[in-house]
């Protein structure tokens, strides 16, 4: 019987020390170096779901969770990177950094 109870004290204890080393995750920021690194569209109306079609554009997440709010339609949050390379050290890093375009009226 000690056994079983060893077991499960063990198990108990890889468990809980698998969740202490994941770490914790980074908030997400709405700006990378000063623009914009996130738009927000609604739902075209009348859209099936199965394939994201984007209607109006709107400035910021608020305004598009009360238009959302509003008119029953699903909102998008986009994210445009490019992809960077970073040669200076003996192996090449690959990164991102936000897309410096300005949003496009929808």
């Amino acid at each position: 019987m000690t056994t079983g109870a060893t077991e499960t004290l063990n198990e108990t204890t890889e468990t809980q020390a698998s969740h202490a080393t994941r770490g914790a995750r980074k908030a997400r920021t709405n700006v990378a170096d000063g623009n914009e690194a996130q738009r927000f569209f609604l739902a075209k109306p009348g859209s099936s779901g199965s394939v994201p079609e984007l209607g109006k554009e709107l400035p910021g997440e608020p305004q598009a969770m009360g238009e959302s709010f509003k008119t029953g339609l699903n909102y998008f949050v986009v994210s445009e990177w490019r992809g960077v390379a970073d040669f200076s050290g003996k192996k090449p890093r690959l990164g991102r950094e936000a897309a410096r375009g300005a949003p496009k009226a929808g």
